[in-house]
């Protein structure tokens, strides 16, 4: 998952996320790059914190299996300012969003 230190992650704090999860979940994040990275670029875009996304790989993996496109047509369904908001606060706020 090297490619997180696009994102400015160091060493460590990617360590931290491997560390965290399952092989298989690392070895599909892994192989899904471009789909995961499409989905971090939307995040820090409407202003998720970079903390935020990591506690993200750490406590709601599940997220980056989800589309691009899911997600933003879920996050559309909500107030984006009370989502970001939410998000940066505690990241298990997106098991309250509807996923499509």
């Amino acid at each position: 998952m090297n490619y997180l230190k696009e994102y400015g992650y160091s060493e460590e704090e990617i360590q931290e996320i491997l560390n965290y999860n399952y092989p298989n979940i690392i070895t599909n994040l892994t192989l899904n790059q471009d789909e995961v990275q499409k989905i971090i670029d939307y995040l820090l875009g409407i202003g998720i914190e970079k903390e935020s996304i990591k506690e993200l790989f750490m406590y709601q993996v599940g997220l980056f299996f989800k589309t691009i496109d899911e997600i933003k047509t879920s996050f559309d369904e909500y107030e984006l300012d009370s989502i970001v908001k939410s998000l940066n606060y505690d990241v298990n706020n997106v098991e309250l969003i509807d996923f499509i």
